[in-house]
């Protein structure tokens, strides 16, 4: 025969029922309410709303100037950075090529945001700048974004002093604009005089420079024992200081030597 089961039943009295036991519970429940809405308020909602508040999405900001593209990335909270410079058939000189990140990514505001800017076509026309003066040639090459390499001056009959013969390459040739481009200024018609130099006390390097460059050449070099000044320089010129003679004129040095 099996065993009979047995049920066991707790009895409350109903008054303690509704006076402790329910409103317990109501009590209990209603905390547990609140607090999951403040854990929710508190801690969840903030971690949410927190990040999507502090992300923004990157404008498109490609073909625009410079200043354009920073006011519209400074006008969602971004700023900008340039990456580097390129040449681009494409897009004009000073215009955005591209940006890092793409333009629509989501990024948080303050973030800097990388363009690469046009340099421009690669190849370009050299401008006519003969008979400019050097300071306008020099404007007019920059401004096509060309180089300038070396400045020559070299007397010239028919051009004005100080204004261009010439630029090598010449105006009108189509080149890279990493290349430089070299200018011949005019020093005037050639003088047919020059004024001697003074060179005493001059090592013989720097009077024979001197003498070359005043129009004149260095003639013949006599040495003469001065134990009181270094050997080498100039004692007396055959020319005076201050002199006008014809140009190419010889000068004839004595320079100092120790025996």
């Amino acid at each position: 025969m099996a065993p009979t089961k047995k049920y066991y039943t707790i009895s409350i009295p109903a008054g303690l029922f509704w006076k402790l036991y329910v409103p317990a519970a109501i009590v209990l429940s209603g905390a547990a309410v609140i607090a999951g809405f403040f854990f929710i308020d508190l801690l969840v909602m903030p971690r949410i709303v927190g990040i999507e508040r502090d992300l923004v999405e990157v404008p498109d900001v490609r073909k625009l100037t410079l200043e354009e593209g920073r006011e519209k990335f400074f006008a969602v909270g971004l700023l900008t950075e340039i990456r580097s410079r390129e040449y681009d058939n494409k897009i004009p000189e000073d215009a955005i090529i591209s940006q890092i990140p793409d333009p629509g990514s989501k990024v948080k505001k303050g973030r800097r945001i990388a363009v690469i800017m046009s340099k421009g076509r690669e190849f370009s026309v050299i401008p006519v700048v003969k008979n400019m003066n050097e300071r306008q040639a020099r404007m007019e090459l920059k401004k096509r974004g060309f180089l300038i390499g070396e400045i020559k001056k070299v007397y010239n009959d028919k051009q004005p002093a100080e204004t261009v013969v010439d630029a090598f390459p010449q105006g009108g040739t189509t080149i890279s604009r990493d290349m430089k481009v070299d200018l011949i200024i005019s020093k005037g018609q050639k003088p047919t005089s020059a004024e001697m130099p003074n060179i005493v006390g001059e090592s013989l390097t720097a009077a024979g420079k001197k003498i070359e460059d005043s129009g004149l050449k260095v003639g013949k070099i006599s040495y003469r024992n001065n134990p009181s000044l270094l050997p080498g320089t100039v004692i007396s010129q055959s020319i005076s200081p201050g002199d006008n003679v014809p140009l190419e004129t010889a000068v004839d040095l004595t320079v100092s030597v120790i025996q």
